[in-house]
């Protein structure tokens, strides 16, 4: 690739992350209006964080796309053809793949089960070489995080298989 070519792929890419980081900040923004407030007055409600982040996106993908676009800064096309180049995607690809999986297995598996496969896989494609502890955690910490957030949050994780062991 000729070094003009670099900045030209550089410059693409910075802007296709600027749209998409944009892309999120929008979607938190429709998130934030359709979160319900309760019954009475508070002062901070459970929209204002989503909206934050999202205005915060918003702007910062814009000033993202400006320097990309505007007045194209070759120093970031460099350096993003760079950060390309030595990036390896294998290991998020597969914890994304394991996140989806977890996700789809949630519901019908419950909370307790599907936390218990997830982490262990997830920790092994991180490198983990200490299977059984792996395991060991994620039955510890799924079983005290669903008791902790049913009972003393109030807050109703999916039990799944599990519905008639679990409180």
């Amino acid at each position: 690739m000729t070094p003009g070519n670099d900045a030209s792929r550089g410059l693409l890419e910075a802007r296709l992350a600027a749209l998409a980081i944009i892309c999120l900040g929008v979607v938190a923004l429709v998130g934030a209006g359709q979160v319900r407030t309760g019954a009475g007055y508070v002062a901070v409600g459970p929209a204002v964080m989503p909206a934050v982040v999202g205005i915060g996106l918003v702007v910062l993908g814009s000033l993202l796309l400006l320097r990309a676009t505007v007045r194209p800064d070759l120093d970031l096309a460099r350096h993003v053809v760079s950060e390309i180049a030595a990036s390896e995607w294998r290991t998020p690809s597969l914890v994304l793949a394991a996140l989806v999986a977890y996700a789809v297995a949630l519901g019908p598996a419950g909370y307790v089960i599907a936390t218990t496969v997830f982490l262990p896989v997830a920790a092994a494609i991180l490198g983990s070489r200490r299977p059984v502890r792996d395991v060991a955690v994620a039955v510890v910490l799924s079983v005290v995080v669903f008791i902790g957030f049913t009972e003393f949050l109030g807050v109703r994780l999916p039990a799944g298989l599990l519905g008639e062991i679990l409180p």
